[in-house]
């Protein structure tokens, strides 16, 4: 695996070559069978040396957290900021965050074996990561707005898309081997369009 230049990140002192490897392990073995060993292995480095850096193994798949998190920002932003109705602009960031995913699908499958422990907080009424929530939480609010989209808590709502849409895009394509447009139509048309029949179909 090629490693990213050795710099600062906002997880500190954590080198991104570590992030790398916390992402190889996790894709490999699963989140929960991620340690720091296996991260050490995949780095290529003896399991010494990683603990004298004194990064927990928690850290690093903090640190890869923020990576995902940036990476699903940059992807959905143009479809956040561009032209047309809230319903066009959210169909298109659920576009971009499939498309997003399969750039690290067998990372996203080891997480999702997880249960997808690092996307949320641990509780029943947990909601998901405001990093991931919340653009769609602004395209609901506009949606409201324009009337494209029902008037629904947006919070709620959005954590809802996030993880019915992305996880199981992810599912689908990893487990049950789903092209990519089999697997985003399908998904993205149930989640915007529902299964109940409206007064006005034919």
């Amino acid at each position: 695996m090629a490693h990213s230049q050795d710099r600062p990140t906002s997880s500190g002192h954590i080198e991104p070559r570590l992030i790398d490897a916390t992402a190889a392990a996790i894709a490999r073995w699963g989140l929960q069978g991620t340690t720091r060993e296996r991260i050490a292995a995949e780095a290529g480095v003896s399991r010494a040396t990683i603990y004298r850096r004194d990064v927990t193994r928690d850290q690093l798949v903090t640190a890869l957290t923020e990576r995902a998190g940036q990476t699903f920002r940059n992807a959905i932003w143009p479809a956040i900021t561009g032209r047309g109705t809230a319903a066009q602009r959210l169909e298109a960031a659920l576009e971009a965050m499939c498309s997003a995913a399969d750039e690290y699908l067998p990372l996203l499958a080891g997480m999702f074996l997880a249960h997808g422990e690092i996307f949320h907080q641990p509780g029943p009424e947990a909601l998901t990561v405001d990093i991931f929530a919340e653009p769609f939480e602004r395209l609901l609010i506009d949606g409201a707005g324009d009337g494209t989209l029902r008037r629904l808590p947006e919070t709620v709502t959005a954590t809802v898309l996030f993880n019915m849409v992305g996880w199981g895009y992810i599912h689908l394509r990893a487990s049950h081997h789903w092209s990519q447009e089999a697997a985003r139509r399908n998904v993205i048309e149930l989640a915007l369009h529902g299964l109940v029949a409206r007064h006005d179909d034919g």
